[in-house]
């Protein structure tokens, strides 16, 4: 009897996988789809010429997603593994869960109750005959998804995929107002101020959680710091995700000095030329994310940031073979003697003690992750946090 269990199960979780993947695969089929025919038709359009390059990426991003979901659902046919769930003979984990599950506090660290709650979930997804005792909270609330560093560049908004699927099963509704990723956390903050006092004047009953992501927490802590005191009640709360609170070692590395130098060129050239220079490496947004500044910043603002919503912060550790392509090359480029995520070191990605936060700890992950086009489990950290949050009585 135990054998035939042991065989169900292993059915079960590869059935689960397969159609995780399907699933994925789907989805990337019906978008690129739809963004065939509508790039298509500005390509063609004579009215839209500066549109044709952003198309012509776009439609290339699309297809590159579209094959690469593909691959992996093939591999995924091929894909005969057992996982285990770390959770269910660990005597602790289980305390936790059904503390957590019946709103009963349990003595532990915030960033234990959150990983086991992370490990639950991500495992439940790819093995949906287990059966857990977590649920996501009934919120009536709206996710604000402020994205990064470039996030104009890629498809949808960071994280926008996993907030879609909660939309469809949960009714949970999200709003991603537009920043810009090459811009400072200055213009970028009254960019935020205008979008939200514009949407909380149109929908008065919402509250609004925000998931920020990679630079767009630091966008948001500028805004917090212009608003303090007087911030929106509509807004519950903040959770940073992967974000340089503390800045990053990486625009301070050697080769990106070298760069910045050589860029020296073109901006004299565009002077003369155009009457002003022209950023082209972006130095001023460089500064904006380096270590040093960072830190000064935020031990002389933090009094200054509202009280009343609660912050958390989450960051990411990926190992150089585990990670997406382009973060292999960040890591290789811009070494770092501490644990990363290919961009963030995980120590500058949490709030300094001095400052009223939870820090939920580190989980595995590159800093692309909230790309529509990675394989992350978006929908599990999301979903994580709602339970985490509604645990702590701060939703």
């Amino acid at each position: 009897m135990n054998a035939l269990n042991i065989v169900n199960d292993n059915l079960g979780q590869y059935r689960s996988r397969l159609k995780k993947r399907a699933e994925v695969f789907i989805y990337a089929k019906r978008t690129a789809q739809k963004e065939f025919f509508d790039h298509l038709k500005k390509i063609k359009s004579p009215t839209q010429k500066k549109e044709r390059l952003r198309s012509i990426l776009s439609l290339t991003n699309s297809s590159i997603w579209l094959s690469r979901s593909a691959l992996k659902l093939l591999k995924s046919s091929f894909d005969l593994r057992f996982l285990e769930n770390d959770n269910r003979h660990n005597s602790r984990a289980q305390e936790i869960l059904s503390g957590v599950a019946n709103g009963r506090t349990i003595e532990a660290k915030d960033s234990d109750v959150f990983d086991i709650i992370y490990r639950e979930l991500t495992h439940s997804h790819l093995h949906q005959n287990n059966r857990s005792i977590l649920t996501v909270p009934a919120v009536n609330i709206t996710i604000v998804l402020v994205s990064g560093v470039l996030n104009e560049y890629f498809s949808t908004p960071a994280f926008k995929r996993g907030a879609v699927k909660l939309l469809d099963q949960y009714h949970i509704k999200h709003f991603n107002p537009a920043v810009e990723g090459t811009k400072g956390s200055r213009e970028n903050a009254e960019a935020l101020k205008k979008q939200l006092d514009f949407f909380i004047e149109n929908n008065p009953d919402e509250k609004l959680w925000f998931f920020c992501f990679s630079k767009g927490g630091l966008d948001t802590l500028h805004f917090l710091k212009t608003e303090g005191e007087n911030l929106s009640p509509n807004i519950m709360g903040f959770s940073f995700v992967a974000t340089p609170v503390l800045g990053s070692t990486h625009v301070n590395h050697r080769l990106l000095k070298m760069i910045n130098a050589a860029g020296k060129i073109p901006e004299q050239v565009t002077s003369k030329i155009l009457g002003k220079k022209i950023d082209f490496l972006a130095k001023e947004l460089q500064k904006s994310l380096c270590k040093n500044y960072r830190e000064n910043w935020f031990k002389k603002n933090h009094k200054a940031l509202p009280t009343r919503p609660f912050y958390t912060a989450v960051a990411f550790e990926s190992k150089w073979h585990k990670s997406h392509i382009w973060m292999m090359l960040a890591k290789g480029l811009f070494q770092s003697a501490n644990p990363n995520d290919g961009v963030v070191d995980i120590e500058n990605a949490q709030f300094p003690n001095y400052f009223k936060a939870l820090n939920l700890g580190v989980i595995e992950g590159h800093h692309l992750v909230g790309s529509r086009s990675s394989f992350y489990d978006q929908e599990a950290l999301l979903k994580a946090h709602l339970i985490y949050l509604r645990y702590k009585k701060l939703l």
